[in-house]
């Protein structure tokens, strides 16, 4: 797979891959990232499962984390999903996605894949070059679920900012985004 997003662009040639996440996802991320140590099924490290596009896009746009709420704090907003845990309230949070849609700069998975301010992703084996350049170029298209452009509206990734001010905080606390809210196992790690 490295060989051939090597070769894929030579000397100025444009990459003809198509920068979709339905190509992105089986080319490079399953196969790179969805191993069964890192974020595969068995193991989705820090919450994040790669094995399939729709669980991978739902890790890099849809995180979320479980917060305590203050005895004090008063009743949640409607329509926030809480639960009790050990006698504590907790409600769900939502946390900065790993993308930002237009903007592969500011997106934490093109840092962690440079390792800029981040460790690398991958750790073991870094992505290509022209592989990276690829997810950047799906990310500055709007990092569509499906299709080129997310010009439809419903494809972009849910909110550029985070939804809930960036959420996460000391007392977070970690849950497998790719199950529903009700499913969801706390697992008692800080969320990212």
């Amino acid at each position: 797979m490295a060989l051939l997003s090597a070769a894929a662009t030579g000397c100025g040639e444009s990459d003809p891959r198509p920068a979709t996440w339905g190509y992105i996802s089986p080319a490079i991320l399953q196969p790179y990232c969805a191993t069964t140590s890192c974020h595969g099924p068995a193991a989705a490290v820090s919450g994040l499962d790669f094995s399939t596009p729709e669980r991978g896009y739902t890790s890099l746009t849809g995180l979320w984390v479980w917060v305590p709420v203050a005895p004090d704090a008063g009743l949640p907003p409607a329509g926030v999903p809480c639960s009790t845990v050990d006698g504590t309230l907790v409600c769900e949070e939502r946390i900065r996605p790993l993308v930002t849609p237009f903007d592969p700069a500011n997106s934490r998975l093109v840092n962690m894949l440079r390792a800029r301010d981040a460790p690398r992703m991958p750790p073991d084996r870094p992505l290509t070059e022209p592989d990276i350049r690829l997810i950047e170029r799906w990310i500055s298209n709007g990092a569509c679920q499906t299709g080129f452009s997310c010009s439809g509206g419903g494809d972009a990734a849910p909110l550029a900012d985070g939804g809930a001010g960036g959420g996460g905080g000391a007392g977070a606390v970690g849950v497998d985004a790719a199950r529903p809210a009700s499913d969801a196992a706390i697992d008692g790690t800080p969320g990212n």
